[in-house]
């Protein structure tokens, strides 16, 4: 039960967050990445992670979050700062797989009357991380 609500838990604090542009939580956000050097460092500063109902969830989270590859946290990071920079809202979802990898897949769609940038973190259940 807690894989899956981190799963789905993590996503949607982010997801209140990151979209739409006109909130002051997105504008905050957007200071806590700039500052940040990693997607770890940033969701621990941001205090997203004490958003979670489970212990066991944040710990799981930040299991992932520290095994992160450099390429992948810079092309999340890279990502998130050309929506911040263009005001385009961010939707984040999790993929489960079997694969021992981590990826960030990251797209750009049309949303409403405009854009939004997605991007889809997969990798193995957290517990598997701790």
């Amino acid at each position: 039960m807690v894989r899956e609500m981190v799963g789905l838990e993590f996503p949607a604090i982010l997801n209140d967050i990151l979209r739409d542009a006109s909130r002051e939580e997105y504008a905050n956000a957007q200071s806590v990445v700039e500052a940040s050097d990693t997607v770890h460092q940033a969701v621990e500063s941001a205090g997203v992670l004490d958003q979670l109902s489970s212990d066991r969830g944040r710990v799981e989270a930040r299991a992932v979050l520290a095994a992160i590859p450099p390429a992948v946290d810079e092309a999340i990071i890279a990502a998130l700062e050309n929506a911040f920079e263009r005001r385009l809202p961010i939707e984040v979802s999790w993929l489960e797989t079997d694969v021992e990898t981590i990826e960030a897949r990251i797209s750009e769609e049309p949303y409403r009357n405009g854009r939004l940038i997605r991007i889809t973190f997969v990798c193995r259940h957290g517990a598997t991380f701790t």
